[in-house]
């Protein structure tokens, strides 16, 4: 190779260079950034990846900072000190909460709210740990607990459960995100798992060589975030396609959530309530206290009331605290704590006439709580399950 092919060669590598160097720039001035929080996980489908950062400004605004083991939370010490009372959070993305900043967070909140509920802590410090993990359904949640809670050694587990995306994260056919793993019931006891996630083409793909490289390059720079977004977006557009969800399909999707009559909804509320049974025996094996909380659904705790009305009418909605209705019989029946927020929020949400759900970036009265939302509801927690100690 002559001196002149050389320094052609190294001009063009330059001129690369320079140019994602440039690029990278202008999408950090511009603010452009799509840090990436999950890895796959060959127990769950896929965790939080530790140590991983950055501003999650699609709805809402946080300050993400995922601690060393691969929680939305701070760090913590995995030996419980004498004078802690601890309190683990299961939960999806309304307990991981990307929209708030951490100490905006209703999980956070508790801490000091229930520092005044003496027969709970008994003069103990008050430890808050969150366990959540967005998209999460209740199987992932009870193998969180099982592989990753326990060594924490929480005297209480609160499961923030979603009604809107959980029940039908359970079971594969009703599931948006596939490649989690299932459990199918034979019976109220015996179970299959189902970990052909493992062999999917996202699965595959995070776990792969390429993509840790990959994914360890989008930690730091913009480019390759970015260039990730576009796949994502690709492959969830190329995903509706083949579902092909008509207006007929989503209207029976939303009625069956208040209503199910359909049989595989039918299934999913029984898978799911398997599920919690298997939750609420592993906490009592251990000897620790359970405590279920049904959050809200954006409809419920909406201020305007024509509003509710009009999407009950197109839904054929009879009653859209059903979810409700159902946990809270379930809880009595297994003897477990349950909390209930949608018909109190919603009764506040009526009298002030504010959004509980919703951002400025998106839209008020719908996708997550705001700081509005989690902090009326971490008060409301406190208070309920300060009544029952």
């Amino acid at each position: 190779m002559n001196i002149f092919n050389l320094k052609k060669i190294s001009f063009i590598f330059l001129f690369i260079f320079l140019l994602f160097f440039f690029i990278e720039i202008i999408l950090r001035i511009f603010s452009v950034e799509y840090p990436i929080f999950q890895k796959h996980d060959s127990i769950r489908g896929f965790s939080l990846l530790p140590n991983s950062s950055g501003t999650w400004n699609r709805e809402g605004k946080g300050e993400i900072k995922i601690n060393d083991d691969g929680l939305r939370d701070i760090n913590h010490k995995i030996s419980k000190p004498d004078n802690v009372l601890r309190i683990a959070v299961l939960g999806d993305s309304f307990a991981e909460a990307r929209s708030v900043n951490l100490e905006e967070t209703f999980w956070y909140k508790l801490e000091n709210n229930l520092r005044n509920c003496f027969n709970l802590h008994k003069g103990k410090k008050i430890e808050v740990i969150n366990f959540g993990v967005s998209e999460y359904g209740t199987t992932q949640q009870y193998l969180t607990l099982k592989n990753n809670v326990w060594k924490y050694n929480p005297d209480i587990i609160l499961l923030a459960f979603y009604s809107g995306n959980d029940i039908s994260d359970n079971v594969k056919n009703l599931s948006q995100k596939k490649y989690r793993p299932y459990f199918l019931f034979k019976d109220d006891k015996t179970f299959d798992v189902d970990n052909s996630f493992l062999d999917s083409k996202p699965y595959k793909m995070l776990s792969s060589f390429l993509g840790q490289v990959f994914i360890k390059i989008s930690q730091y720079s913009r480019i390759s975030q970015l260039l990730r977004e576009f796949y994502v977006q690709q492959y969830f557009k190329n995903q509706k396609k083949k579902k092909k969800i008509n207006d007929k399909q989503n209207l029976e999707i939303i009625s069956n959530l208040y209503n199910p009559v359909s049989s595989e909804w039918l299934n999913a509320w029984f898978t799911t309530e398997k599920i919690l049974n298997l939750i609420n025996n592993d906490i009592k094996k251990n000897d620790k206290d359970f405590i279920l909380v049904s959050l809200t659904t954006p409809i419920q705790v909406n201020p305007k009331i024509n509003e509710v009305e009009k999407y009950k009418k197109i839904n054929n909605i009879k009653d859209i605290f059903y979810p409700e209705k159902r946990l809270n019989k379930f809880s009595k029946i297994n003897s477990i704590k349950f909390v209930e927020l949608a018909p109190k929020m919603s009764n506040l949400a009526l009298k002030n006439n504010i959004y509980f759900h919703g951002f400025n970036n998106t839209k008020l009265g719908t996708g997550h709580w705001n700081k509005i939302g989690h902090d009326q509801a971490s008060k409301l927690i406190s208070e309920k399950v300060c009544s029952f100690y």
